[in-house]
């Protein structure tokens, strides 16, 4: 989860440069939306700005009949995102994965934390929200897992909102942590991850952090990484002393701030690691079919 600096790209600007090409009888019907998307992206980003995007029920009414709401979907699937699309560069650029001269970044999904850039994902959606289906704060660069994963949800209250990668920003306090689950006979040590919010947030602030978990289904993705995290750090634990495993394993945590953010997967899992008491006293070495931390 990463906060990333929103686009600058005008939302007019955008939607106008998208149906430049279009037919002339089509594009007189789509510039009589022009106002309306102008005016949707305004909303949203005031709402957005106070964590109040479930507020927008009724911007989600707006157009009222089913084809001018396929249409305004169309933009951005036929005119935005398709290869050759008048709006194309504007995508490729919203999605953050190259640099001015076309080379490829590392660009990691603010979503999630792991997965790289591959497409764009509507923050609310389109068929839901149609005025909204190419305003440039709407789209989130995402992975595939997260884009596919989080599918078309809605927030319905103020704590059923998923974090906002272009106007939530909670790195400054390691919220997400994880907890050993220590092996049965001859299973392998896996983590429970999970919200451990900051004291004075509110309980709204902590179902947001909850649910973003669950919609893009943090747990049970990041468990399925982290075996090869901890097999390698148990082989690289077999040289050095006892005493030495919790400050090495605590070094490690802070080598996974990305951006020094220290919501990711890797800070969560070694901060957990260097906090198990049987583990750094030699639990790595194998199994313990007698304990169990769940």
């Amino acid at each position: 989860m990463q906060h990333i600096d929103p686009p600058t790209f005008d939302a007019r600007d955008v939607y106008t440069t998208c149906i430049a090409n279009a037919r002339p009888n089509s594009r007189k019907r789509l510039e009589s939306f022009a106002d309306a998307v102008a005016d949707a992206a305004s909303a949203y980003e005031a709402a957005a700005q106070g964590q109040a995007l479930h507020t927008l029920t009724g911007l989600a009414a707006t157009p009222g009949t089913r084809r001018d709401r396929k249409v305004l979907e169309g933009v951005y699937t036929d005119r935005l995102a398709k290869d050759r699309a008048p709006g194309r560069r504007i995508y490729e650029a919203l999605k953050g994965t190259t640099d001015q001269e076309g080379r490829r970044r590392d660009n990691r999904c603010p979503l999630c934390g792991e997965g790289l850039v591959t497409t764009l994902d509507h923050h609310l959606p389109k068929n839901t929200y149609p005025l909204l289906s190419v305003v440039p704060v709407n789209l989130i660069p995402a992975c595939r897992d997260c884009n596919t994963g989080k599918r078309a949800t809605v927030p319905v209250n103020a704590g059923d909102q998923t974090l906002h990668p272009y106007f939530d920003d909670f790195s400054h306090y390691p919220w997400l942590r994880a907890r050993l689950r220590r092996p049965r006979g001859n299973e392998q040590p896996s983590m429970k991850f999970f919200v451990s919010p900051h004291p004075d947030w509110s309980d709204t602030l902590t179902e947001r952090l909850q649910k973003h978990l669950k919609v893009f289904d943090l747990d049970y993705r990041y468990s399925l990484l982290v075996s090869s995290h901890i097999a390698s750090t148990n082989h690289d634990l077999t040289m050095m002393p006892t005493n030495s495993v919790a400050p090495w394993l605590e070094h490690k945590a802070e080598g996974w701030r990305y951006r020094g953010n220290p919501n990711t997967m890797g800070y969560a899992l070694f901060k957990a690691l260097a906090a198990d008491e049987w583990y750094v006293s030699g639990g790595w070495r194998g199994s313990s079919p007698e304990t169990s931390l769940d």
